[in-house]
């Protein structure tokens, strides 16, 4: 039987047909839909945002209405409209649209001109309507409203992007920033909760209450709290304009209908009418208003309108009813239109509330996905936009009419959302590229044992259902992709691995030193990094290709030897082939922008400033051009000349110099101009491309959770080899293994090696083994159809004896991640250098060439091993040794001082210390102290403590 006919049945995995088609790297037509799923849930959240929401949110706003001299003026918001990017009216330039890379280029924002139409009527009768700018607002990359929306790949290349640009983020002063997903609370559904700190808001509070997160259409939200008190009675709390309110519940019962005590008496007691403590307790609520001499709707209205109306800055002339009838309809249940849908709901939550209280029904779990609800960017952007636009576009009572003129209007620059759109902590790691359903599911108790039925506890919820809980809805995810899943679904063979290595891997492969974009010439980053050889893995999942990652590869294939090998590979030490190295192995480099602006180096209302040289100036020595920059490819050492200007009215001439002590090269350089166009030869951003080879230290990975990190570039000719010849590329200790179980490296190491023996690509998705079918036996095939041995073990010989080693040694392909841990970006050196001026001991922080702190434990290292003479030269002599005056009869540091000069004529010239207290100099003696110490002693001495010290 031929050994290979087993593994030839079966199904074969991709390919690398791809990438040596001729038409591979050739733009597609369209963009690859996979890609574009990943970010369209941010995308499609922000056009409604911008659209729809945003004229639902500009007719939620109410009208700021005053009084001006005797007359009523008010003003509203008609309209409001967000315009593409657009260079401002009168720059003369050939393309008025901006697009994002010029953006990330000047570190400016991607912003669009937000204008409203606002009306101003006086005594209700309209006097015309303003067309007001209110500012800017940041634009999400492939929205509709940015100029890049549905442009082809071959387009989106010629304005400098990704040809799979994908979207979703902002980019604010030139760093692109996303707004990510948050858990809410579900919204519009009545969770039962219990919540001990809630006993802390007053006597009689208890620790149960029903919580509502209520959202409107356009998503403004309130929070609203049913809470239970100790004699039976519920108080409603809410929130307005960020303060905290508390109210009986039975006056808003009251005020929402006009029904009789006894109606709202049988509505709340439905399905418990054999309750008596629950028919006292409302009872006692109904009666708590007639106490307040209320007795119908519009007595109470008239009474909260009262009470209420200097919070809600309703104006003058409103009446007492409308200012309550404000006060419910932007506070209580503002998803619910009506206000007898409002009152049947709160009825609901109480009813809910006393089944909570009395045990009838389990607490809700709020961490419960049943019980939550995603916040998307859109969402979170016009929820911000709708809170921002009443005070960016209607005035304040001190800026009313002048002469029943309009007052002048200024621009309002939108300026918290240029700062960090993350305006919300937390995570959401749910993405969801189409839209969010939100079916209408029967309403639930968490429940163990409860008593009565859920119809008696919640009568007639199928009556109103359709009006009320419209709104009453579960997210539930439609697509299978997460954040987490999408980086995840790269690992191959992961349902081989410990879960906690596969978690690991998500965090490392975001630290990949990878190939992450193909515009390197066009970005202005502060920090990118580049692997310089790259390759596609031999062994990866479906996803890997469904995602077309082959364009943006993380890694290289190497050959990995699991052995221990002199002493360098112990723990997560691995020693990699120093010829290997040489021929290209993970070499990189680390790309650095900075930008130079002259305006900042000008005094105000000097514009004199422009980069250039003096001819003939000894500083250059040929290393600047005559614009004053350095020569694109040019190396810079430290104190090279880096750049120079000129100033154009005193023809002075500055040379600034290269400070970093890291060799670079420069790759590119743009000259930057401003939003208006007027930038005159005053801003430049410099690249350099600084070369980061493998060094001691720097880190690794597999891509199971394996890290690694580089102890020895070992030569080649004392590195072990196996019968054909072939060295390894890197020594991975054997010890890594059992402890990580890491079992799916193991396996790739074999399908590495067979797709390499076959020239083909692995298919390492999860789940396409089993114990039937385990991946062992089919690789294992595959090995020996190859003429290897079927476990993938190999004999080697050692590279410095050349006798055969006793052991087989596992030896195969295994594609490795270099991360961007870097020495070179880490290590902290220094012999001497700065102090602290009030201390004496030396400074610390790499950035400011400080020392490394000395602390305790290391002190217990060098106590451990004897060495006091050491501890004490690194703790005092290295550190701030001082030599000190001190009065052997009085113990005191402070008293002794230098007497004072001789005068001129005399002949002295040796002068003494005398002690003051002492009043003696022949008891002055020095002793070698911490200077901190003797600062230590100043500090007591100034709290009247002194401190004596008995010099032997």
């Amino acid at each position: 039987m031929d050994p290979g006919s087993r593994w030839r049945n079966l199904p074969s995995g991709p390919t690398l047909k791809h990438l040596t088609d001729p038409s591979y790297g050739i733009p597609r037509e369209q963009q690859k839909a996979a890609l574009q799923e990943l970010t369209r849930a941010h995308v499609e959240s922000f056009n409604y945002a911008v659209h729809e929401g945003l004229g639902l949110a500009v007719q939620a706003i109410p009208p700021f209405e005053f009084a001006f001299k005797d007359e009523r003026i008010s003003f509203t918001i008609l309209d409001a409209v967000i315009s593409p990017p657009t260079v401002p009216k009168g720059t003369i330039c050939k393309e008025v649209s901006v697009y994002p890379a010029e953006c990330r280029g000047r570190r400016s924002t991607y912003r669009g001109k937000l204008t409203a139409d606002i009306n101003w009527a006086v005594n209700g009768i309209s006097k015309g309507i303003i067309k007001q700018c209110l500012g800017y607002v940041p634009i999400m990359v492939k929205s509709k409203l940015c100029n890049l929306h549905s442009l082809p790949p071959q387009a989106l290349i010629e304005h400098h992007e990704e040809a799979e640009e994908m979207g979703g983020y902002f980019i604010i002063n030139g760093i692109e920033k996303v707004i990510r997903m948050l858990i809410m609370p579900r919204r519009n559904f009545p969770i039962a909760m219990i919540r001990p700190k809630w006993k802390t808001r007053g006597p009689g509070y208890t620790q149960y209450g029903v919580s509502m997160h209520c959202v409107r259409e356009e998503h403004s939200a309130v929070n609203m709290n049913l809470h239970y008190l100790e004699n039976g009675t519920v108080m409603l709390n809410f929130i307005y304009r960020k303060e905290l309110f508390f109210l009986p519940l039975g006056f808003a019962l009251k005020a929402l209908v006009s029904f009789s005590d006894y109606q709202i008496f049988q509505e709340l007691i439905k399905g418990k009418e054999d309750d008596s403590f629950l028919r006292n307790s409302v009872s006692q609520m109904l009666r708590i208003v007639m106490e307040e001499g209320c007795s119908t709707q519009k007595q109470v209205l008239n009474y909260l309108g009262e009470c209420f109306r200097v919070k809600l800055n309703v104006p003058d002339w409103y009446p007492n009813e409308q200012a309550a009838e404000f006060l419910f309809n932007q506070c209580i249940c503002i998803h619910l239109k009506s206000s007898t849908e409002k009152f049947y709901m709160l009825c609901l939550m109480t009813r809910k509330l006393f089944a909570l209280a009395k045990g009838e029904c389990m607490e809700d779990n709020p961490d419960s996905l049943v019980n939550q609800e995603v916040l998307t960017p859109g969402q979170l952007f016009l929820m911000f936009l709708k809170g921002s636009l009443p005070s960016m576009a209607l005035p304040t009572g001190h800026t009313v009419l002048r002469e029943k003129r309009i007052p002048p209007w200024m621009e309002v620059v939108l300026i918290p959302m240029t700062g960090k759109p993350s305006l919300y902590p937390g995570l959401f790691l749910f993405t969801t590229p189409c839209r969010l359903v939100r079916p209408v599911q029967n309403l639930e108790l968490g429940k163990e044992e409860l008593i009565g039925t859920m119809e008696q506890i919640f009568m007639n919820v199928a009556i109103f259902e359709d009006e009320v809980f419209a709104g009453v809805t579960t997210h539930q995810e439609l697509f299978p992709h997460s954040l987490l899943s999408v980086i995840a679904n790269f690992i191959p063979f992961s349902d081989h691995n410990q879960s906690p290595r596969n978690m690991y891997q998500c965090q490392m492969g975001k630290q990949t030193m990878g190939f992450p974009l193909l515009t390197y010439q066009d970005r202005s980053d502060n920090k990118l990094y580049r692997l310089q050889t790259p390759q596609s893995p031999l062994v990866r999942p479906s996803m890997y290709d469904y995602y077309d990652m082959d364009n943006y590869p993380i890694g290289t294939n190497a050959i990995v030897a699991v052995i221990s090998y002199t002493g360098y590979d112990m723990e997560d030490a691995m020693i990699v082939n120093k010829a290997s190295w040489e021929r290209g192995f993970a070499h990189g480099s680390v790309y650095k922008s900075e930008f130079i602006d002259l305006s900042e180096k000008i005094k105000q209302g000097d514009s004199s400033l422009v980069f250039g040289i003096k001819p003939g100036d000894p500083r250059i020595l040929q290393k600047l051009d005559d614009d004053g920059l350095p020569f694109i490819g040019a190396k810079l050492q430290y104190g090279d000349p880096y750049y120079s200007y000129l100033n154009l009215n005193t023809g002075e001439s500055f040379v600034m110099y290269y400070k970093s002590k890291e060799n670079c090269v420069v790759d590119n350089i743009k000259v930057c101009s401003n939003d208006t166009g007027s930038g005159k030869f005053k801003c430049v951003c410099i690249t350099m491309r600084v070369p980061r080879n493998p060094t001691i230290g720097d880190k690794f990975a597999s891509r199971h959770g394996q890290k690694g990190i580089l102890s020895r570039l070992w030569p080649a000719e004392d590195m072990p080899f196996t019968e054909s010849g072939m060295v390894p590329d890197i020594l991975f200790n054997p010890h890594g293994f059992p402890s990580r179980m890491t079992i799916g490296m193991l396996i790739e190491s074999m399908a590495g090696k067979s797709a390499a023996l076959h020239g083909l690509c692995h298919d390492a998705t999860p789940f396409i083994f089993s114990e039937e079918n385990s991946a062992l036996e089919y690789f294992g095939e595959m090995l020996k159809a190859a003429g290897y041995n079927f476990y993938g073990t190999e004999r080697l010989y050692s590279g410095i004896s050349g006798l055969e080693l006793e052991a087989d040694i596992f030896i195969g392909v295994v594609y490795y991640q270099r991360l961007r841990h870097m020495v070179s970006d880490k290590f902290q050196v220094r012999t001497t250098g700065a102090r602290d001026r009030v201390t004496n001991q030396p400074i610390g922080g790499r950035n400011v060439q400080g020392g490394i702190r000395f602390g305790e434990m290391e002190r217990d290292a060098l106590l451990a091993h004897g060495t006091s003479f050491l501890l004490h030269d690194r703790l005092f002599n290295c550190s701030d040794r001082s030599v000190a005056h001190v009065c052997v009869k009085c113990g005191s540091l402070l008293s002794p001082l230098l007497e004072k000069p001789p005068p001129s004529w005399s002949a002295m010239r040796n002068r003494k210390y005398n002690c003051t207290l002492c009043n003696r100099s022949d008891t002055i003696d020095t002793v070698s102290v911490p200077y901190v110490f003797r600062y230590f002693v100043a500090e007591l001495a100034a709290m009247n403590i002194k401190v004596k010290l008995d010099v032997v």
